[in-house]
């Protein structure tokens, strides 16, 4: 009896701290040069974040309610490393960012999508990511298996623990225009749902674009994000103009429902061609690919851990310029006042294209510069 006691006694204990810990550990969005937001989802009680400049505690955030939180914090200082941690009764994290800096001359951040539901494959790219230590990351979408459930959310939040910077998602036809998508993300004001469909924001010399390819090209709301588009340009027209969406105008899948977007690439190819866009990240495609027309380069980075697609069509499309199917991989850009410096990283490779049966590398497999 006093076995089965302590047995009982023992699973209530493990079953109040899992509950306990946090469902969504702490991740970062939005930042700005004086504010950023700290976010997480818990259950338990007494929550309380401290943030820290150079090891002096400066603030105290408490009476915050349990559930999903957008902790924005203000009135920081530019181009500053801050530290913070999360309490709560039964759980810790620690983590630090910095404030934008528009000043800056060089900048390093990460490009990657398609992450869907190989955890395992995903947490593979998210610990390089880790040590690359860029400015922010772009996942190009598909980042779940399903966005209406959120069992997959919880999931994905749990494998981007531990990067200390911040997080853009773009909308991949697998997000569903969930919700909980839009609810889990505190981004930038654009437009759409939520004002957050499709959005843009600066650092620096240069404007990254944000924009929804899912959205029905013969619909008012196309037509809406496309004006759109084309306003933010104009308004940012003296800088370096980086655009992302899902669905690539090009791709060299075999597979039958990789179509070309050719109604796509007739919408916005001149737009891209007409103010200064010099780069284009895109996914849905599980393989990388990159395509140059017009001066403009166009990367598919969808290698991010779902299911590859297999081999490639016998003769390239045209445009194409660099395929490899069957790496994981991710996108590095180092950014400064005078080039781009591409470079695209495998962390696990499949000569069989079989996503269960991956085995570590650790290869460069392409290498590009824009001038």
């Amino acid at each position: 009896m006093r076995k089965f006691s302590l047995l009982i006694l023992g699973i209530i204990i493990f079953s109040t701290l899992l509950l306990a810990k946090f469902i969504w550990p702490p991740y970062l969005t939005n930042q700005g040069e004086t504010y950023v937001t700290i976010n997480f989802k818990t259950l338990d009680e007494n929550i309380q974040v401290n943030l820290y400049e150079e090891n002096v505690l400066i603030n105290e955030f408490r009476s915050l309610k349990k559930g999903l939180v957008h902790l924005k914090i203000k009135n920081l200082k530019p181009n500053t490393k801050y530290n913070y941690e999360v309490i709560t009764n039964d759980d810790y994290y620690k983590g630090f960012f910095h404030t934008k800096n528009n000043n800056t001359a060089k900048f390093k951040i990460v490009v990657y999508g398609d992450t869907r539901y190989y955890d395992k494959l995903h947490r593979m790219i998210i610990e390089k990511i880790i040590d690359e230590n860029p400015e922010f990351v772009f996942n190009v979408g598909d980042l779940v298996e399903n966005g209406n459930e959120i069992k997959y959310w919880n999931n994905f939040f749990n494998v981007i623990k531990g990067l200390n910077c911040f997080y853009y998602p773009v909308l991949g036809n697998h997000e569903k225009n969930s919700k909980i998508y839009y609810e889990a993300f505190d981004l930038p004001e654009g437009g759409g749902d939520y004002n957050k469909q499709w959005y843009s924001f600066s650092y620096g010399t240069y404007h990254f674009i944000v924009l929804d390819s899912i959205i029905p090209l013969n619909s008012k709301l196309f037509n809406k994000e496309t004006q759109w588009l084309i306003e933010d340009l104009k308004r940012n027209k003296e800088k370096y103009n980086i655009v992302f969406y899902h669905y690539p105008f090009w791709n060299n899948s075999p597979y039958v429902w990789r179509k070309q977007n050719f109604e796509l690439e007739k919408n916005w190819r001149p737009i891209f061609e007409k103010y200064n866009v010099k780069l284009v990240f895109n996914g849905h495609v599980h393989g990388y690919e990159r395509f140059e027309k017009n001066e403009i380069v166009y990367i598919t980075t969808g290698a991010g851990g779902a299911p590859f697609d297999k081999a490639t069509k016998k003769a390239y499309v045209p445009n194409t310029k660099k395929v490899v199917y069957g790496v994981l991989e991710y996108v590095v850009l180092e950014l400064s006042k005078d080039k781009i410096k591409i470079i695209v990283k495998g962390v696990g490779e499949s000569a069989s294209y079989n996503i269960h049966n991956v085995k570590p590398v650790n290869k460069v497999i392409d290498y590009l510069e824009i001038k």
